[in-house]
């Protein structure tokens, strides 16, 4: 009876282990939400435990607002998540609170610090892009906007899950005031001036050339006959003047194996450097090289001539 009771316990305990492989997820910790203004006087501040803390706030952005969220990365035990458990994908994603709307989503992908598992997330009323701005315009004051965060990973193994955590932390609205900003730029003094002048618009340039740089390149055929040719001249001139030394070239003396390394040498350094190699490491070697082709080639030369 007690084996059976040891037996069903131990099958309730692996199938919770096998759950909470299975159904492994995200949390944070340590989160802080903070909106200010430029002087630093808060209008918002909030602190979270976990994820099941953080309610979506409500706010009416001002244009001198700016909004932060720092949090630190854990597993659904609360741990802190290091190594391969960091998430490769984290967003902060402000996308329109009706989802059937067809406002354009903005996205900031924040890079997470491995050592500490944190990372945070700011935005300046004050900064935002032309293209967000012409949206929030399009959208019209007190659209309702929601900033989320995302944090998305890889399963350790083939055989477990990992679920994304998708995290509402903000809601936003924008005031007519801010938004009239960006539906009417302000057109500088300059500007005007420049308009009034003739200046502006300025015509538009179409830049052509009378022949274009592929109609006078000649074809891969004979690029490719030119590239052989210079790659194998030198080595044909160098069997030509080296012809009486063939017969014994299975045993070469000390100048003919230098000369002959020397020149192998070169042809390889060219390889290296059209591959990539830097010429700061290229140069010095190619001299090297040289030197000793024609210290070690004129005594090679001599030999072959002579004997």
């Amino acid at each position: 009876m007690h084996a059976v009771r040891a037996l069903q316990s131990a099958l309730a305990l692996l199938c919770v282990c096998v759950a909470l492989v299975h159904g492994a997820s995200y949390n944070i910790k340590g989160a802080r939400l903070s909106v200010q203004s430029f002087d630093g006087s808060p209008r918002l501040s909030e602190q979270y435990a976990s994820k099941d803390d953080v309610s979506a706030k409500k706010l009416v952005a001002e244009p001198d607002d700016v909004v932060r969220f720092s949090f630190t990365i854990t597993d659904g035990a609360g741990v802190q998540v290091s190594g391969d458990r960091i998430p490769q994908q984290v967003w902060v994603v402000l996308a329109d609170a009706d989802r059937t709307s067809e406002t354009r989503s903005f996205v900031w992908p924040l890079p997470v610090r491995a050592s500490a598992a944190s990372a945070s997330y700011h935005l300046r009323m004050d900064k935002l892009s032309a293209e967000m701005r012409q949206a929030l315009a399009e959208a019209g004051a007190h659209h309702g906007f929601k900033l989320t965060l995302l944090i998305g990973g890889f399963a350790p193994n083939a055989a477990s899950e990992l679920e994304p955590l998708a995290l509402p932390f903000l809601d936003l609205e924008f005031s007519e005031s801010m938004l009239s900003r960006f539906s009417n730029d302000l057109v500088s003094a300059r500007a005007r001036a420049e308009a009034e002048d003739g200046f502006r618009p300025w015509p538009k340039h179409a830049h052509t050339f009378a022949v274009e740089p592929w109609r006078t390149m000649p074809p891969s055929i004979v690029s490719l006959v030119i590239a052989l040719g210079v790659a194998a001249g030198p080595w044909v001139l160098l069997c030509a003047l080296w012809k009486p030394l063939v017969k014994r070239v299975l045993s070469p003396a000390l100048p003919e194996t230098l000369l002959l390394t020397c020149v192998y040498g070169l042809e390889v350094l060219a390889v290296l450097h059209w591959i990539g190699a830097p010429f700061f490491i290229v140069a010095p070697t190619a001299l090297a090289l040289s030197s000793g082709a024609l210290l070690s080639g004129r005594q090679a030369l001599v030999r072959t001539f002579v004997s």
